[in-house]
C-alpha cells in the first residue's frame, strides 16, 4: 500500500474529530468546579454529545443528499466556530445558576451538558455525512471513500484525545482551549477552496473577537494540569485570611493559613497531626494524598528525624504548592508521583503510620473500597505499625452504608478499630463529615476515640465497587 498525504475533505474530516474529542474534554474539565467530576459528571457529558452527535448525523445527511454544495460545509465550520465561541462566554454564567438548582448532580450534569455543549455537537455531527457526500465520485468506490473518511475523523480524534489530556492540560486552561478550537476550525474552511461571503467573513470575525476579547470571569484562580481542575481562593476566617484549593464543588481539599502555614488549618488535619505526634512510633511515614503537601511539610517540621514519603497522583500540584501554599522541600520527605493504589500494590517498605486522605473533591477512589487493597495495604504496614484515614461520610441515614463499604477494607485487615466524628448534634451526624478512623493489629487508645458499632458488609472487589451509588445516598 502506497503512503500519501491525506486530501482536503479527509484533513477536514481529521480536524472535525480533532475538534470533537478536544471539546469533549474541556467540556468535562469546565463542569468540575461547580458540577463535579465523578463518573456521573462524565457519563452525562459523553452521553448527551453522542446523542447531539447522532441527530446531527441524520440531519445533515438528509441535508446532504438535497443539496451536496461545499458551500454547506463552510457555514457548519463557521457554525461550530460560533458554538465554540458561545460555549466560552455562557459557562462561568450558566454553570453556577445550574449548581443552585438544587437537584441530584446527575440531572444537573445533564442539564449543563444539553444546555452548553449539544448545539456545538449536533453542528459537528451534521459535517460528517456532508464530507461523505462530497467524498464519494462513484458507487464502485463509495465503500472506500466513506472509510478513508471514517479513518481520518478517528484518527483526528485519538489526536485531540492524547494532546488534550496529556499536554493542552497542563500548559493551558480549558477556556484557552475552546479559543484554539475556534481558531483551528475557523482557519480549516479554507480547505473546502471556496470563497467567502461578507456574511460569513462576518461570523468568522465576531467569532474569533468573541473568544478572544471576552475576560475570563473568575472569582477565584482556576489552574488545570493533566490529571485535573483545581480552584485557588481566599476567605476570611476566625483566625485571619485563609487559601484554600478545591476541586469541586463539595469541599476544599487543602488549605492554610496565610499569616501561619505551617499549622494545621482543619479539623481533620489537626487530628492527623495530633495523632502522629502521639504515637510512640513514627519512623517512617507513608501519606497517600499529598494535596498541596501542607500536612507533609507541617510533620516534617515537627518530627525531623522522621522519614515521610508522600504518594499524590498530579505532578502538577508542586508547582501550586510551591506558589500558592508555602511549600518548601524538605530532608525527611520523599514525593513520590504515583497513583497510590499501584504504589501500594508494588512498594516493599514498610511503614510505621500510614496515612490515607485520597479525596479528590468528596469522592475516594474506588479502588481504596476493595478487599485487594486492603490486603496490600496491610502487607506495607508494620505489625505494630497504625493506618489513620480520613473518611467523608457519617453513621446515619444512608451514609451508614457507604461508611460501612469505606471501612471494609480496613475492618477485614485489622482486628482493631477507632473512630472520631467532627459532629456533635443529631443533625451534623446525620451529613457527611470529616471522620477519622484509626487502624491497627494492636491494641490502641486515644482520646476522644470510640469503637463504635455500624453496619458491617464485606469488602468489594476490584471488579465491582458500587462506590458512585453508595455515596449518592450519603447526599
Amino acid at each position: 500500500m502506497t503512503l500519501r498525504l491525506p486530501t482536503r475533505l479527509e484533513l477536514l474530516a481529521f480536524i472535525c474529530g480533532f475538534t470533537l474529542m478536544t471539546y469533549e474534554l474541556a467540556a468535562a474539565r469546565v463542569l468540575a468546579p461547580t458540577v463535579g467530576s465523578s463518573t456521573y459528571v462524565w457519563t452525562s457529558v459523553i452521553g448527551v454529545i453522542i446523542a447531539a452527535l447522532s441527530l446531527g448525523f441524520y440531519l445533515g445527511g438528509q441535508i446532504a443528499d438535497a443539496r451536496n454544495t461545499r458551500t454547506d460545509v463552510a457555514w457548519l465550520l463557521l457554525l461550530v466556530a460560533g458554538l465554540i465561541a458561545l460555549t466560552t462566554v455562557l459557562y462561568p454564567y450558566t454553570l453556577p445558576w445550574i449548581a443552585n438548582w438544587g437537584v441530584d448532580v446527575r440531572l444537573q450534569a445533564v442539564g449543563a451538558a444539553i444546555l452548553l455543549f449539544t448545539p456545538t455537537s449536533f453542528a459537528l455531527g451534521m459535517i460528517s455525512p456532508y464530507l461523505a457526500k462530497l467524498n464519494v465520485t462513484s458507487l464502485k468506490t463509495s465503500g472506500t471513500a466513506v472509510a478513508k473518511l471514517s479513518m481520518w475523523d478517528a484518527l483526528g480524534g485519538i489526536s485531540g484525545t492524547f494532546l488534550t489530556g496529556f499536554f493542552l492540560f497542563g500548559y493551558i486552561g480549558s477556556r484557552a482551549i475552546f479559543v484554539v478550537l475556534v481558531v483551528i476550525v475557523l482557519l480549516s474552511i479554507a480547505l473546502l477552496g471556496v470563497r467567502l461571503g461578507a456574511r460569513q467573513w462576518g461570523i468568522a470575525g465576531v467569532s474569533l473577537l468573541v473568544v478572544v476579547a471576552t475576560p475570563a470571569y473568575s472569582q477565584a484562580l482556576d489552574i488545570d494540569t493533566p490529571s485535573a481542575h483545581y480552584t485557588i481562593f481566599e476567605w476570611e476566617g476566625v483566625k485571619g485570611l485563609y487559601r484554600g484549593l478545591s476541586t469541586g464543588p463539595s469541599g476544599i481539599q487543602s488549605g492554610v493559613a496565610l499569616d501561619d502555614p505551617y499549622t494545621p488549618v482543619f479539623w481533620y488535619t489537626e487530628e492527623l497531626y495530633d495523632l502522629v505526634g502521639q504515637t510512640k512510633h513514627r519512623e517512617r511515614i507513608l501519606i497517600l494524598g499529598g494535596g498541596t503537601f501542607t500536612l507533609p511539610q507541617q510533620l516534617a517540621l515537627a518530627h525531623p528525624d522522621s522519614q515521610i514519603d508522600v504518594v499524590e497522583i498530579d505532578p502538577g500540584l508542586m508547582k501550586i504548592a510551591r506558589e500558592h501554599f508555602y511549600y518548601e522541600d524538605h530532608d525527611n520527605v520523599d514525593v513520590i508521583f504515583e497513583d497510590a493504589r499501584t504504589f501500594v500494590n508494588r512498594t516493599t517498605t514498610r511503614y510505621d503510620i500510614v496515612i490515607v486522605d485520597a479525596y479528590g473533591d468528596a469522592d475516594i477512589p474506588f479502588t481504596f473500597m476493595t478487599q485487594e487493597y486492603g490486603k496490600e495495604l496491610q502487607e506495607v504496614t508494620k505489625s505494630e505499625g497504625l493506618v489513620m484515614v480520613n473518611f467523608i461520610a457519617a453513621r446515619e441515614d444512608g451514609c451508614e452504608v457507604y461508611l460501612s463499604a469505606l471501612e471494609a477494607p480496613y475492618r477485614a485487615n485489622f482486628s482493631q478499630r477507632l473512630l472520631k466524628h467532627n459532629a456533635t448534634t443529631g443533625q451534623e451526624k446525620r451529613m457527611p463529615h470529616n471522620i477519622i478512623a484509626i487502624y491497627s493489629h494492636q491494641e490502641v487508645m486515644f482520646e476522644g476515640y470510640e469503637q463504635p458499632q455500624v453496619a458491617t458488609i464485606s469488602p468489594y472487589t476490584d471488579d465491582f465497587v458500587p462506590a458512585e451509588r453508595l455515596r449518592q445516598k450519603c447526599i
